[in-house]
């Protein structure tokens, strides 16, 4: 196959499929990794697409969340250093609130070891990874979102608004230049606000593939927030101005 035409291939699929893995383009292609590899390179370098570790991430996803079970084998030494590093500003006895996200989820092997803590959470596998872990947890109740598997709706809008916590712990889909957090999903993005709001400290995990992006709905700034990160040295010209941030080593 020519490099022309397996490009175009992958394009393709990467922009229907949203984020795919290696292994996936190998298949497609009938191509090495290490070609697959270049080419996504090349194809970044062109503006069509967006390496992340282990894959690829289309850039036209502007409006729509990838699947959970994908997003979970995506990135997974940088989430879990970033995770490691948001555990360090939980204490025992303490409250707080897990957003929904594989970022958040990587949270929890470190959270077990916090005595006397109390997690309120939208994240379904999230909920159920804290109770394995023998941490008290309470999952909100309202719609189940089919993708992310998070709780969104009016029910949990509703009773997180009731709620106080000594911190939240939220996750993003984009984070833009100028210092704008978005998700794709309006209901969501009501979900992390109002967590937001609740807290007396916020933090935004987030990964290096999600830099320099925008999704459709907006709901933080990063002023509002502290942005715990993992950066290489190229990401410095993507960070906002005035950003609130702590790298994970």
């Amino acid at each position: 196959m020519l490099t022309e035409e397996r490009q175009r291939r992958i394009a393709e699929y990467v922009n229907e499929h949203k984020i795919c893995r290696v292994s996936e383009l190998c298949e497609l292609t009938s191509t090495s990794e290490s070609t697959i590899r270049r080419d996504l390179s090349e194809m970044e370098d062109r503006g069509l697409l967006k390496r992340v570790h282990g894959g690829a991430e289309s850039i036209k996803g502007f409006g729509q969340d990838v699947a959970q079970n994908i997003r979970f084998n995506l990135n997974r030494d940088e989430k879990a250093a970033i995770a490691r590093e948001a555990v360090s500003h939980v204490h025992p006895n303490d409250y707080v609130f897990l957003d929904a996200g594989t970022t958040i989820y990587e949270m929890v092997p470190f959270l077990k070891e916090i005595a006397g803590l109390h997690v309120v959470t939208t994240g379904i596998d999230t909920a159920l990874a804290c109770t394995d872990a023998g941490i008290d947890t309470c999952l909100l109740g309202g719609k189940i979102k089919q993708e992310t598997h998070a709780i969104i709706g009016a029910a949990a809008l509703d009773r997180l608004r009731r709620l106080n916590f000594n911190a939240a712990f939220i996750g993003a889909n984009a984070m833009s230049r100028e210092g704008t957090l978005t998700t794709p999903d309006t209901e969501e993005a009501s979900i992390k606000q109002a967590a937001i709001e609740q807290s007396q400290a916020a933090y935004v995990l987030i990964d290096r593939s999600k830099f320099d992006a925008v999704t459709f709905a907006e709901f933080a700034n990063v002023q509002q927030v502290v942005v715990i990160t993992r950066l290489k040295a190229a990401d410095r010209r993507k960070m906002p101005a005035n950003i609130q941030l702590e790298e994970a080593e």
